[in-house]
């Protein structure tokens, strides 16, 4: 009975995790509907220029900024009220990963889940 419980909780553990991990596969120029930070503070993302947050409220608002603090070109992207964020056009520069920030580990009881990650690919 105890391999039974063992085995139905590694496989809940396999179907949870994987489902806090999804990929968007866009074409250039192609519109995306960014929906993993509605409700937080902000959405982080990590692309080839490096890690840059999108702040939801404050002076930065809906403005991507560098880890110096610098506004990145933001225009691509329309945030709404709710914290989903609009991506206009992708591009090559887009792909990377998106979460909301903070992202902290999903704990139920005395298992750990992996926090919602988005991958954004972008073909040309």
């Amino acid at each position: 009975m105890v391999h039974v419980a063992t085995i139905l909780a590694i496989l809940l553990l396999t179907v949870v995790s994987d489902a806090s991990i999804s990929t968007a596969r866009l074409r250039t120029g192609q519109s995306f509907l960014i929906r993993e930070a509605e409700n937080a503070n902000a959405l982080a993302r990590t692309v080839a220029a490096g890690p840059q947050k999108m702040e939801f409220s404050g002076r930065n608002r809906g403005k991507w900024v560098d880890q110096n603090g610098r506004v990145v070109s933001s225009e691509n992207f329309r945030l709404f009220q709710n914290g989903s964020v609009l991506l206009k056009h992708a591009r090559p520069s887009d792909a990377g990963t998106y979460q909301k920030d903070p992202n902290p580990m999903i704990r139920i009881g005395d298992m750990g889940y992996a926090p919602p990650i988005l991958i954004i690919q972008v073909q040309n």
